[in-house]
């Protein structure tokens, strides 16, 4: 049964996610940490649902992989004499603290409310950080999938 590594995280962030080498060398630190955390996260029975199908096995990879880019993004340290990471955590609004999701909004014109899922009530801070990035909102939707057992309300 195919299993995540090193080497395909790798591959994940500069074929996937379009991080040069320049801006993060494949021997940083932070790639091996944030591949590490999300071994820890991940549910590892994810890969063993549908186990006589290869797309379900692929999820657990793929669940693996997104969650060590959400970790990337979030924590990876900028080259010197670059801005990179610090622009997108600018960009995606990382540093922000989201105490939860928008359930309404309005103004003196226009008014908005959306239906909020349970599953996104339930959210922990970690999962709510996870949800700035596409490939943190990538691995919830993975996990969220296969119901709470997965790690996810």
């Amino acid at each position: 049964m195919p299993q995540p590594t090193l080497a395909g995280f790798i591959t994940f962030i500069r074929g996937v996610m379009g991080i040069d080498p320049l801006l993060l060398p494949d021997n940083s630190p932070a790639i091996e940490w944030a591949y590490a955390n999300s071994l820890m996260i991940v549910n590892r029975d994810l890969s063993l649902v549908g186990i006589n199908s290869p797309i379900q096995t692929t999820l657990y990879i793929e669940a693996v992989y997104n969650l060590g880019g959400d970790n990337v993004i979030n924590y990876a340290p900028d080259q010197p004499g670059r801005t990179y990471f610090a622009e997108l955590r600018r960009s995606m609004n990382i540093t922000s603290f989201a105490a939860g999701v928008v359930q309404s909004a309005s103004d003196n014109g226009t008014s908005d409310t959306l239906a909020v899922p349970d599953a996104l009530k339930n959210l922990t801070i970690s999962q709510l950080q996870n949800m700035k990035t596409p490939w943190g909102r990538r691995y919830l939707a993975i996990a969220q999938t296969y119901g709470t057992m997965w790690g996810v309300a």
